[in-house]
């Protein structure tokens, strides 16, 4: 599909490519040349943490859903969101909407918790996609960030919501299709295979290790998009072992980090199987350095102005965020 590279700047194709997806049907246009636009990076990035006036999430009393510990100060807390276009008394707009928050401290990012706190609000995603599943109705349930402004993050305390829907999204659901028709045509994992394929590459693998692997997929919709995937194919975040949770968090705080220290805002969502499939688990993290236009809007086809070979790089730590926003 692509020609192997070497990881140095000199040796980086700046011509646009028209990507497929692994297994989707769909593509994007990489391009480059388009990251010299003045509007490729913010100038005056938004900060994510915020002097904190009047948090909602502050001194919280509101009741607990779910914390750690269960009882006595907590360190990880779910509530429900005040806020919530869907609830479940509302026979029209039925589902359930829910905030985590991931730490009592408003003054430090979610890249600043300890790899064990990352895993007790991991803990906290486990339990309410487990319990929330239960409910008549509930088709799908979604855990996502909205992480820095441009992302959609209205309170700077870390905190991350959950969205009990009683339809599949869309999205999943066109990807769980696509999946079942790569299954048919391979018999194997459409994401388990494109692990492999990049672990041939050798480009665009960010980091891995025994149980995770953190990838630039080939065709990213958005400048420095990861995909963070087990190495084991699994379909759910409750069905990943300690040692796998550890390793997640690991990678999942080295990458908010890098974005954290850029100013970059982002969201990132959690992935799952539909209950009755046999899909692969991920976390993907989506930067948001860009804004769709008319080209994105009238064709669907995204056009990203930075390679995924290139984001790799930035992310292993050998380019600097001036060497991203001028790649000549």
């Amino acid at each position: 599909m692509l020609m192997i590279i070497s990881n140095t700047m000199a040796n980086i194709n700046h011509n646009s490519e028209l990507r497929k997806h692994y297994f989707l049907d769909s593509y994007v246009i990489i391009a480059p040349k388009r990251n010299l636009r003045p509007d490729f990076f913010a100038k005056n990035p938004q900060p994510h943490k915020v002097p904190s006036d009047d948090c909602p999430f502050d001194h919280n009393t509101e009741p607990s859903m779910w914390q750690i510990p269960r009882t006595g100060n907590w360190r990880v807390k779910t509530i429900r969101n005040r806020f919530a276009a869907l609830s479940p008394d509302n026979p029209k707009a039925y589902g359930v909407q829910e905030v985590i928050l991931n730490t009592p401290d408003h003054d430090i990012e979610f890249s600043d918790l300890s790899v064990s706190h990352i895993e007790e609000v991991f803990a906290a995603y486990r339990n309410r996609i487990t319990e929330l599943s239960k409910l008549p109705g509930i088709r799908y349930v979604l855990i996502f960030k909205n992480d820095g402004p441009i992302a959609g993050a209205s309170v700077a305390h870390a905190h991350c919501q959950v969205f009990a829907l009683p339809i599949v999204p869309p999205r999943i659901e066109r990807e769980s299709d696509a999946l079942n028709h790569y299954w048919d045509i391979h018999n194997s994992c459409g994401y388990c295979d494109a692990l492999a394929w990049e672990r041939s590459q050798k480009v665009r693998v960010i980091s891995e290790d025994k149980y995770m692997m953190a990838i630039a997929p080939f065709a990213s919709t958005h400048a420095l998009e990861v995909w963070i995937l087990p190495r084991r194919h699994v379909g759910k975040i409750s069905e990943l072992h300690a040692t796998e949770l550890e390793s997640l968090a690991v990678i999942l705080k080295k990458i908010t980090a890098h974005l954290d220290a850029s100013i970059i805002s982002f969201n990132y969502l959690l992935q799952e199987s539909l209950a009755n499939q046999d899909h692969h688990f991920s976390i993907k993290i989506e930067p948001r350095t860009t804004k769709y236009a008319g080209a994105e809007l009238g064709t669907g086809v995204i056009i990203n102005p930075m390679t995924p070979e290139y984001a790799t790089l930035w992310y292993r730590g050998k380019l600097t965020d001036s060497d991203v926003r001028s790649t000549h």
